[in-house]
């Protein structure tokens, strides 16, 4: 009897999100790097089942080689979020070459550490996603402003992910010394259940895109505490200016990057100002100024909600509702229907 292993359902149903994403995924470099993202794990995917699903062992060494070319691929994607410039730095990120060329190696030369080899990049890539994650929204930088909260959630989850791949070819190793192997495809098919959702979600985070917009250098600097105050004070009433005064915030594609652009000054520069007098990252005070836009069309405007948010700079339903209960603890129609104070 016929039947299709759960890793390999999975692969298609993901399949299906990439074709179904395949506009979005093509527009911007970064789009690329997520979609050929997913296309790789499917098709380890497609392997694991294989392998665990029909007992074929033949193409081991390749599902082996397409794991350690995905882990340097998803940091290299996420970092496309996070700042402008070329993808690929070479030679400067030469070593991230490195895990394939050794992954290569063994297979040819040296089998025995093929395993450990593996479990390696998964720890290191994990770590250096992680790390990424610590540093907050504000630095996926390239993203819009809309967007920044499901691209860091991805984020953080794709370096979980790696940290579970981890612990899944730990858990093999040891079934297959100790109990035969008899184990090793029920851990398999249990842990690419939540990759339904993971890569779903990574999928979403590649039509979030990065704008080319020119390069503001900024130099290495060391200040303290004081200096950043009142760098933050002056900095700020500019902030302001462009956000609110210009309406900047209508922009739908507002990101850090652009902010920084238009107020003459580095990124990071503007993510400590708001940070520090705020409390807030630059996402969250854009969207509450947005939201303030929206709370006061809502009661002096006939217009129906979606224009009220799209009006003020957001582009789903979803992501409107989500930051407009957050900030004033309604929904948009609960809040239009409040009697007025």
């Amino acid at each position: 009897m016929f039947f299709l292993p759960l890793p390999i359902v999975v692969a298609l149903m993901l399949m299906t999100v990439l074709i179904v994403l395949r506009e979005r995924l093509f527009l911007a470099p970064s789009g690329r790097v997520f979609g050929a993202l997913l296309l790789l794990y499917c098709m380890g995917l497609f392997l694991i089942g294989i392998r665990w699903g029909y007992n074929i062992t033949a193409l081991l060494p390749l599902q082996a080689l397409l794991a350690v070319t995905w882990c340097p691929l998803a940091w290299i994607a996420f970092r496309s979020l996070t700042r402008e410039g070329p993808i690929w730095h070479w030679p400067r990120d030469w070593m991230h070459v490195a895990p394939m060329a050794v992954m290569s190696v063994c297979m040819l030369l040296w089998p025995a550490p093929i395993d450990l080899v593996l479990i390696v990049t998964y720890i290191v890539y994990a770590a250096a996603l992680m790390a990424l994650a610590r540093q907050g929204p504000d630095a996926l930088s390239m993203v819009r402003m809309s967007a920044a909260r499901i691209c860091h959630q991805a984020l953080m989850i794709t370096a979980f992910l790696l940290f579970a791949f981890t612990f899944v070819d730990v858990l093999i190793s040891l079934d297959i010394r100790f109990y035969d192997g008899h184990r090793a495809a029920t851990i398999v098919a249990l842990a690419n259940v939540p990759s339904i959702l993971i890569l779903g979600l990574a999928a979403v985070v590649a039509g979030q895109g990065r704008s080319e917009e020119a390069k503001l250098t900024e130099p290495e600097e060391h200040s303290t505490d004081a200096d950043d105050e009142r760098e933050a004070l002056e900095l700020m009433p500019k902030l302001e200016s462009l956000l609110v005064g210009q309406k900047l915030y209508k922009d739908p594609e507002l990101n850090l990057q652009r902010l920084a652009r238009k107020s003459g000054v580095p990124a990071r520069r503007v993510s400590r100002a708001v940070n520090l007098l705020t409390g807030q990252n630059v996402s969250q005070w854009v969207n509450e100024q947005r939201i303030t836009a929206a709370c006061e069309q809502l009661k002096q405007s006939d217009q129906n909600i979606t224009e009220v948010m799209m009006s003020v700079g957001f582009m789903t339903k979803s992501n409107f509702n989500r930051e407009f209960k957050r900030i004033t603890g309604t929904s948009p129609s609960g809040y239009r229907s409040a009697p007025k104070s």
